[in-house]
């Protein structure tokens, strides 16, 4: 039986629609945040890391393997006995076990080193957690409040639309110019332009959600969050300023430089090599054992381990001015945020508790004239535009208040937040 490729590839495609559509799914606050932790490579990968340096960590504190030494000695390569295992009384098999001694001290300072890379890794691990809750809880807020913009905008649109009939009335009996209609037209147009615009964002916000999420997220479930006020109190937030991941990420990197330059310290305690041998020789000659000892000779530590640990050392104090700059970036970072918050705050309320009621009274106002005959419809449908845009541009305010909240939010600790 033959099939059609279009046919088949119509198929695939109604699959994948089926398949994407069966998969889609409304979703918390909450769920998303923890569905994107969970999708996160980036914090997989640093949680592998960090566990490596431990596990590394645990392994520089034990000794070196020991090493077996076999071979000959003293093989004759030339005269009568070229060659010969068993003639030359000096000729042995030789076989031994060699040991490095690594002092207790350098050890365990090379362990700590690790460790403290294991804490950098994870609190560097903290930062990337919080910039993809900040980003998720975003997303989340803006299909929250895009959704309420769309729903709005085609709600007022479909009332406009209503008036289909009563305009066209109107231009019949002559009580409205035959141009009317083209601005009744006009404003629609307008109008639909918005609820487009609104779509747009609320697919947008999908889109954000699943690259974050790796879900298809159809909508936003659940409450919303208190982002009509701080997350804390200003004074919290400003002496929060240490515990914001970010710095405590600054401080494991020089702590951690901290600990390579006090392993570099001691470098130049010399390790210790043992070996036991035992030699056995040809029949009638003894057999024969030793035992050796190597010692490093750190002669020239002022051109080696000195210059290694000055290397560390100017690590570790560049840590520390790095860890000084952050926290003056971070104390400057949320002065600006608590200020975007506070103006997003104003021109949210200002938008809601005033501009927006005195644009619905005139539509309302309008519309008791329009019943009454003494306006035109174009006037009405200019005024229900002028509240789609005063909606809209409240909401839009709405949501630059939640960003910004979402921005302090997930700044600071969580434990920090009320």
């Amino acid at each position: 039986m033959k099939h059609n490729p279009l046919s088949l590839r119509a198929g695939g495609v109604l699959l994948c629609l089926i398949c994407s559509a069966a998969q889609a799914e409304p979703l918390t606050l909450t769920q998303t945040l923890a569905a994107a932790e969970r999708y996160s490579a980036e914090l997989s990968a640093s949680r592998n890391e960090a566990r490596a340096l431990d596990a590394m960590a645990e392994s520089a504190r034990q000794l070196p393997d020991p090493k077996l030494k076999f071979g000959i000695d003293n093989l004759p390569v030339q005269g009568n006995n070229d060659r010969r295992f068993t003639r030359e009384g000096m000729t042995m098999q030789r076989v031994g076990v060699m040991q490095r001694y690594v002092s207790d001290e350098k050890r365990q300072r090379k362990a700590l080193t690790l460790q403290a890379q294991a804490r950098s890794v994870n609190a560097q691990s903290a930062v990337t957690r919080a910039a993809l809750q900040r980003e998720a809880a975003q997303a989340w807020l803006e299909l929250a409040i895009s959704t309420r913009a769309l729903e709005t905008a085609r709600r007022l649109l479909a009332e406009s639309a209503a008036q289909q009939g009563a305009q066209k009335a109107s231009v019949g009996a002559g009580n409205a110019s035959a141009d009317s209609v083209l601005v009744w037209r006009l404003a629609l147009s307008a109008m639909r332009d918005k609820v487009t615009l609104a779509e747009r964002d609320v697919e947008l916000a999908q889109a954000r959600l699943a690259e974050l999420t790796g879900q298809n997220v159809t909508a936003a479930s659940g409450s919303l969050p208190r982002y009509q006020r701080l997350p804390a109190d200003e004074q919290t937030l400003t002496e929060g300023v240490a515990q914001h991941p970010e710095m405590v990420a600054a401080a494991s990197v020089a702590n951690s430089a901290k600990a390579r330059s006090a392993e570099s310290a001691i470098a130049a305690i010399p390790d210790v090599d043992v070996e036991v041998w035992y030699g056995r020789r040809a029949q009638g000659y003894e057999d024969m054992a030793g035992v050796m000892f190597t010692v490093d000779l750190p002669l020239f530590t002022s051109q080696r381990q000195d210059k290694d640990h000055a290397a560390d050392l100017s690590r570790s104090m560049q840590a520390n001015d790095r860890l000084a700059q952050t926290t003056r970036e971070h104390q400057a970072q949320i002065r600006t945020l608590i200020a975007n918050y506070r103006a997003a705050q104003a021109l949210w309320q200002r938008q809601r508790e005033e501009v927006t009621p005195l644009v619905r009274q005139r539509a309302m106002l309008l519309a008791a004239q329009y019943r009454a005959g003494q306006t035109q419809l174009p006037e009405l449908l200019e005024a229900r535009r002028a509240v789609l845009d005063s909606e809209l541009s409240t909401l839009q305010a709405e949501k630059d208040l939640a960003r910004a909240w979402a921005a302090i939010q997930w700044l600071i600790p969580q434990e920090l937040a009320q």
